[in-house]
């Protein structure tokens, strides 16, 4: 059963820590993933917005710009 809510959470934090997330849900989202991280940090070290985690953006030409920024890094 926890796996399933750790998936839920992973799931949840790759879209509401993105930059185009409304900021009042993005706020929360970062403030629950510091939490969690201190929890499990096996599970959601890595967690966060795709464009940090994967390399990837799939907001497409509504992107937030920081995938550009990160590839001239």
């Amino acid at each position: 059963m926890i796996l399933i809510y750790a998936r839920s959470f992973l799931n949840f934090f790759e879209h509401r820590t993105c930059q185009r997330a409304q900021w009042e849900i993005r706020s929360l989202a970062e403030k629950m993933l510091e939490l969690v991280r201190v929890v499990a940090p096996n599970l959601f070290s890595e967690s966060g917005p795709t464009c940090l985690t994967q390399g990837v953006c799939r907001q497409g030409k509504y992107s937030c710009g920081r995938m550009k920024t990160l590839e001239g890094k």
